[in-house]
């Protein structure tokens, strides 16, 4: 069997629309702009940011893929907002896994409103000190796993 770079389920793919603007922002991007690079009309990232259309599994790993590339080029010269971008992918992961771990359903909105702090702020430091004091909502074990990710770099 082959493993999948980007594998997801039905939860990893609401949580990355739900929260496709956010990333948007962060990485400075258009919808134009996302619309052009995974080969579909801009109508479609506003369908998906609004949804009025489901993110498919293509859809997915065509938006994990392009994100990871730009992170990955963000790095050489914009390393903050790597790292935010970064941070906010690992939010969207580690709750996911929290979730599954505490057997709770995934609150969609309550991610995609830390999210939408996340993506406001002007500097990494800022988006941890956000993360950090929402650990009584989202949960200590996320945001120990998330100050794990980050302080690894």
């Amino acid at each position: 069997m082959l493993k999948e770079k980007y594998p997801s389920t039905e939860d990893t793919r609401a949580i990355l629309q739900n929260n496709l603007k956010a990333i948007r922002e962060i990485l400075n991007w258009t919808s134009l702009d996302l619309s052009n690079l995974i080969g579909v009309t801009k109508q479609t990232i506003s369908n998906l940011e609004t949804q009025k259309s489901r993110l498919t599994k293509l859809h997915y790993i065509a938006l994990r893929t392009v994100i990871d590339f730009e992170i990955e080029n963000l790095k050489t010269t914009d390393q903050d907002r790597a790292d935010r971008a970064e941070l906010l992918l690992n939010f969207f992961d580690e709750s996911e896994k929290y979730a599954v771990s505490e057997k709770k359903s995934i609150d969609l909105e309550q991610i995609s409103e830390a999210s939408s702090l996340i993506a406001t702020t002007s500097t990494v430091k800022n988006a941890s000190r956000i993360i950090a004091s929402l650990a009584p909502i989202i949960g200590a074990t996320v945001v120990a796993a998330l100050m794990n990710s980050k302080d690894k770099k």
